[in-house]
């Protein structure tokens, strides 16, 4: 699947593209597979071990600060007030709510 649709949030792996609306949204490669990852995974909980291993190759090591780092600048980058949201469950993950 190279292509993910999820209400106004457009993200085009073969582009390297992701659009909010009609906002085209630039990201780092790491921010872009995060939120491809999560996207593809869309209501369901994404451990952070299991991000840390797709998107870096490693192992979660349980300090993962730089996973936290790079998913809040993907936060910042695609602003608020959609109908999607990126959440934090504690010592579990990550979770793209619709």
């Amino acid at each position: 699947m190279s292509r993910v649709t999820l209400g106004n949030l457009v993200i085009d792996r073969d582009r390297f593209e992701v659009l909010v609306g009609e906002r085209r949204v630039e990201l780092t490669f790491v921010e872009f597979e995060l939120l491809y990852q999560l996207t593809r995974n869309a209501g369901r909980v994404v451990a952070r071990a299991r991000l840390m291993q797709q998107v870096w190759n490693e192992p979660s090591n349980g300090s993962d600060t730089k996973l936290t780092v790079h998913m809040s600048r993907l936060r910042k980058k695609l602003g608020s007030g959609h109908p999607w949201h990126i959440e934090t469950i504690a010592k579990r993950g990550y979770v793209l709510v619709v």
